[in-house]
């Protein structure tokens, strides 16, 4: 029989019989169809072929290899239904027809590729309907052989991935649109906390000098009371960027040798006098089956159960918490925090991990608690709560902690604390500028200020300083800029530490600040003890710059113009007379109370007060005349301290005379 006279099935609801000895393979993977002379398809297999791919949900065709252009000489009716051509519409034709716009032209070379090298080929390509609305058409291809390796037909395979495609696509688009969400909510709190640390760490630091001046009791407690709320907005601050870097996926977890033990007493310290004041009694235990050093996040497991216990310590009205670190069956180290306080009423227990707070918590413990779970849960862990109403809570969760060997380790060692240094503080900030410079002039350093980074490159360049401490954000030259620009100054100038004291606190921040040449990272708000500190690790190891020389016996000056100016600038315009003159009355008071006292403790209190103070103001003479007097007090020397104090209340005069005639009254004494 001639190609030509072959017969084809179309479509067929039609059963039929056929034998398997028909349907071979090639080692191509190619079908061949094989019988009884040369007949393509038996008398009965087309037939039941053509059943079969009736009833399967996936379009089916075959073409003619043997004629011109190949037409179609089969279609099913899932092919009719996915196309909406009828099979007498599309038989005879080539596949083409479905072709139109929007179809790739790079995929109809590849398929006709395909073809030439009679191979199968599976593509995705975009056809048409009978309406003209395109689909998605997943094509697999493949020809079918005669006995001899020449192509007799070719299979078509459709599938129509247009709804699936289009899913997927709603689906990336989705999540673009709650990415530039989430990017839009990551750059506003960036924005916010930025714009609020930089006056919350001027009011922290302007609380913390009030803190060092003589208050009555009264003003104490409400200098106090605002100064707990600058902490606890601080913290606040810090768990909104902690939830965001966890939201984004970018907060990472570390592994570093610790102590378990160091770890659970400084949580219990540091929390103990809020335990004292609910008369709570707090405790921890550590199992002696866990050896005294793991590996893990200290930092994040600490605050994980720092949040815990404070927690527990709020909703404890009576009783007890307690802390406890056990070893586990399966190795991990198992984490608990238990109160005797009245438990949590089921529905409450449900909303544990919400991000609002429950009945009698402080606001943003439920921020707290949530931040603590994700912590966990990044950890490998899981947080649990087994509560019993009316008879307490027990928060718990277990890590897979390695377990290091016993060693003998050194007590970290504390840098020596730096007498005198000279800085160069630059920030654009009044406020900013006056609280730093008076904390590290207050504890004995020279300060030198900044105002944009322009004026910090030339400043760097021009003099020799211990320490710089770098604002990113000031006009004309930003930190990072002034940073690169101070690094590449010849000789021990550019080598000075730099670090980083700014509002911008996000581990991108602390990355750019590395790179850009500086020694660390100081997040705001600053408080008192910690700038010191950072200050004294920073130059600690390093060897003094060498002060600039005085001539030979030289004392201070009476009054250091620069130092006024900031404080002028810091308080605002026509304010700092008045400031003066309370200084000015204090001042002579204190000198007062001080000739009368004959205990060299208390006198030393005084003399450290009266130190604070005239360091803010810039008298300098006064100020070290106040330091030496306290340190002879401290030293248990009568002689020394008793000719110091003799002359205080003419060294006072004299400096007081000295301010600016706006500034001070004639009410000497």
């Amino acid at each position: 029989m001639s190609p030509s006279k072959r017969s084809w099935p179309t479509t067929t609801d039609t059963p039929a019989r056929l034998d398997p000895e028909q349907i071979a393979r090639d080692p191509s993977g190619n079908m061949m169809l094989h019988g009884a002379g040369d007949t393509i398809l038996g008398a009965g297999m087309g037939e039941l072929l053509a059943a079969v791919a009736a009833a399967v949900p996936v379009g089916v065709t075959i073409a003619d290899a043997t004629q011109p252009d190949y037409p179609l000489v089969f279609v099913n009716p899932a092919f009719c239904r996915i196309t909406g051509y009828a099979a007498s519409e599309a038989l005879g034709r080539n596949c083409r027809f479905l072709q139109g716009r929007g179809t790739a032209r790079e995929q109809v070379l590849e398929l006709r590729h395909a073809i030439r090298e009679r191979r199968p080929i599976t593509i995705e390509i975009v056809n048409h309907r009978r309406n003209g609305r395109r689909f998605v058409n997943e094509l697999h291809v493949a020809p079918v052989l005669d006995a001899t390796g020449e192509p007799l037909a070719y299979l078509g395979i459709q599938r129509d991935l247009t709804v699936l495609r289009r899913t997927e696509a709603k689906a990336r688009s989705g999540a673009r649109a709650a990415e530039r969400v989430r990017r839009r909510a990551h750059d506003f709190l960036t924005l916010a906390s930025h714009e609020l640390r930089t006056p919350l760490h001027s009011a922290a630091g302007m609380l913390a000098l009030l803190l060092e001046t003589p208050l009555d009791a009264e003003q104490r407690a409400y200098a106090e009371a605002a100064q707990r709320a600058t902490h606890t907005l601080a913290h606040g601050m810090e768990e909104l960027r902690d939830l965001s870097q966890l939201e984004g996926g970018q907060l990472q977890i570390l592994a570093a040798p610790f102590q378990l033990g160091e770890l659970l007493k400084g949580i219990v310290q540091e929390l103990a006098p809020a335990a004292e004041e609910g008369s709570i009694q707090l405790g921890y235990s550590l199992d002696h089956l866990l050896p005294p050093r793991v590996k893990g996040d200290a930092a994040r497991i600490r605050q994980v159960l720092r949040t815990l216990t404070e927690n527990a310590i709020r909703n404890t009205q009576r009783g007890g918490v307690e802390i406890r670190v056990t070893a586990l069956p399966d190795g991990h180290v198992g984490f608990a925090v238990t109160d005797t306080g009245s438990g949590l009423a089921p529905p409450l227990g449900h909303r544990l991990f919400g991000r609002a707070p429950m009945p009698g918590e402080r606001p943003g413990a439920g921020l707290s608690l949530t931040i603590a779970r994700q912590l966990v849960s990044l950890m490998g862990g899981e947080l649990a709560l087994d509560n019993a109403p009316g008879r307490g809570s027990t928060y718990f969760f277990d890590l897979a902690l390695a377990r290091l060997p016993s060693a003998k380790l050194a007590a970290p060692a504390r840098p020596a604390r730096v007498a005198r240094a000279r800085i160069l503080v630059a920030e654009d900030g009044r406020a900013s500028q006056l609280v730093v410079a008076s904390m590290l002039r207050k504890a004995g350093h020279s300060v030198d200020l900044a105002h944009d980074g322009v004026e910090a490159v030339a400043q760097a360049q021009a003099n020799d300083y211990d320490l710089i401490l770098m604002d990113l954000r000031m006009p004309l030259l930003d930190g990072y800029a002034a940073t690169r620009a101070i690094r590449h100054i010849e000789g021990p100038r550019g080598r000075v530490a730099i670090l980083a004291m700014t509002a911008s606190s996000l581990p991108d921040d602390v990355e750019r600040c590395l790179a850009a040449g500086m020694d660390g990272h100081l997040a705001k708000p600053v408080f008192g003890a910690q700038l010191l500190a950072a200050v004294d690790h920073a130059i600690g190891n390093r060897p003094p710059v060498p002060q600039p020389a005085g001539e030979p016996g030289a004392t201070p000056p009476l009054i250091d113009r620069e130092t006024l100016e900031e404080l002028r600038s810091a308080v605002g315009p026509g304010r700092l007379p008045n400031l003066i003159d309370v200084f000015a009355a204090e001042t002579r008071e204190r000198v007062r109370r001080m000739r009368g006292l004959s205990d060299p403790e208390r006198i030393e209190d005084e003399a450290q007060g009266l130190r604070s103070a005239a360091a803010t103001f810039g008298a300098l003479a006064l100020r070290d005349a106040a330091g030496a007097l306290e340190e002879a007090c401290h030293s248990g020397r009568p002689e020394r301290w008793a000719g110091l104090l003799e002359g205080l209340t003419e060294l006072t005069e004299r400096s007081l005379a000295a301010f600016p005639a706006r500034g001070r009254k004639n009410s000497g004494g």
